[in-house]
């Protein structure tokens, strides 16, 4: 008896070892994993690399032209850059792929078809776009060379302007055919253009990248340009912008709306390009349309675009609508009152051919009397 009790002990012992144990080892795995999760979140980074790359895209407006002679200003990507480095605490650099005068054509042959520029593309976070307004600017150039019927190439706008003004003053008439040239603008290249540069792009751009385009304002609104010159001006812009606005969901990018902005009041002397002010308009109207929290790790920001444009019809233009009712008006009344003259100056000479018949009868009169 004695023998099964010392048994039975013994094995009591050896099972509460074991559970003992058992419980110790149950424990310490559970720990282990527990630290490893959280060491394995802090290690989780917000952002997958250790810096956040912006590239522009464009032309003078891009680049930051600040005027002949002086230094480049700040352009809006460098300050989008500048205010995610400050937000995310990340470093964000910006490339700048712009240059002055560079139109949708030469954005393709000169800029996005260079290894540099793919290269800043296939690792950009945030892509700007900013181009049209020297396409604006080219037409008008040729469409100053149709009228005027020369060969003469213009040096800008304000030359081909300039040269405008001398032919309307010369020939007023001339407005009306500046008008039908401008109004009868074939946009079919333009969007050709702006097509291949989004393929380009799309072709290289990561799937995480946002690209914002900037529209066209009207850079000539500050020209004292005729009341109809300047609607046209207005309808050819609002066309482009509208091909902008077309593509923007089949290419993912949002459009950054400068036409009704404040921009032209930020404008360097020439009235055409924004000045530090200007870019920082920009940026900030820029910065509304790119969801920098994802750098952070916060939710995604619902971003929000204005409604599209309408395409303007063309209009219909003759001496009427251009030179409006006062100068017909103006007209009648010189008319008027030229055939009042003329009737007065028939009478009088009547009146006077008569008189001396009428001084006749009256010597006679005397005479008789």
């Amino acid at each position: 008896m004695r023998f099964w009790g010392n048994v039975r002990r013994s094995l009591g012992k050896i099972l509460l070892l074991a559970l003992s144990l058992l419980i110790c080892v149950t424990a310490a795995l559970e720990g282990a994993g527990t630290v490893s999760c959280k060491a394995e979140e802090a290690e989780s980074p917000k952002w997958e690399g250790d810096r956040i790359y912006c590239v522009a895209f464009g032309d003078s407006i891009a680049k930051g032209y600040g005027g002949k002679g002086q230094e480049d200003l700040r352009c809006y990507t460098q300050l989008i850059a500048d205010a995610v480095t400050v937000e995310a605490r990340i470093p964000a650099q910006c490339d700048k792929f712009a240059k002055n005068g560079r139109d949708s054509l030469r954005l393709n042959t000169e800029i996005l078809s260079t290894e540099e520029a793919l290269a800043a593309l296939d690792r950009a976070d945030i892509i700007t776009l900013t181009i049209g307004a020297n396409d604006l600017m080219q037409e008008f150039k040729k469409a100053a060379q149709e009228v005027l019927g020369t060969d003469r190439k213009f040096l800008s706008v304000f030359d081909a302007f300039d040269a405008l003004q001398e032919g309307v003053e010369g020939n007023p008439l001339l407005i009306v055919k500046i008008l039908d040239v401008l109004n009868n603008w074939d946009y079919t290249a333009f969007e050709e253009q702006w097509l291949l540069a989004m393929e380009t792009i799309t072709e290289h751009r990561k799937d995480t990248a946002q690209m914002v385009v900037t529209n066209i304002y009207n850079p000539v609104s500050r020209f004292e340009l005729p009341g109809a010159m300047n609607d046209i001006v207005e309808d050819i812009i609002q066309n482009m912008n509208q091909i902008m606005y077309d593509h923007s969901e089949a290419y993912d990018y949002h459009v950054v709306d400068l036409f009704d902005s404040e921009i032209c009041e930020h404008t360097q002397e020439d009235g055409l390009h924004p000045d530090q002010e200007g870019q920082e308009l920009i940026a900030r109207l820029a910065a509304e349309k790119i969801d920098t929290g994802i750098f952070k790790g916060e939710p995604e920001k619902i971003i929000r675009d204005e409604p599209r444009p309408r395409m303007a019809v063309r209009r219909r233009y003759s001496l009427w609508t251009v030179l409006g009712p006062l100068p017909w008006i103006a007209l009648i009344i010189l008319v008027c009152m030229t055939a009042v003259v003329l009737i007065w100056y028939l009478k009088r000479k009547r009146g006077g051919e008569s008189q001396p018949l009428y001084q006749k009868r009256n010597k006679n009169k005397d005479k008789n009397d």
